[in-house]
């Protein structure tokens, strides 16, 4: 899997559409997700620590990525998350 930042933010707009404790059913907010163009934050999809905490376990089920709720939490947009998981990966 490739771990650009396209990918990586593709990757996040999977698990917000996956994540079982927040559903995204706004379509503005869905179009934001969908836009490498724009931004969306984690707060503005109504995502709290329980939610975050669903996508850590996503990601590393899905993707082998593992991560802290914090980490979700200091990078509090889809792009910034995605942007710094791209510079991290190995």
């Amino acid at each position: 899997m490739s771990r650009d930042v396209a990918a990586m933010r593709a990757l996040l707009a999977a698990g917000v559409r996956a994540n079982p404790v927040v559903r995204v059913e706004d379509p503005a907010l869905l179009a934001l997700l969908d836009d490498p163009a724009r931004d969306c934050a984690f707060e503005a999809l109504g995502f709290d620590s329980l939610a975050r905490m669903e996508l850590c376990i996503w990601l590393q089920l899905e993707a082998g990525i593992e991560i802290a709720e914090n980490e979700i939490a200091e990078h509090a947009s889809v792009a910034a998350l995605a942007s710094w998981l791209a510079a991290r990966a190995p």
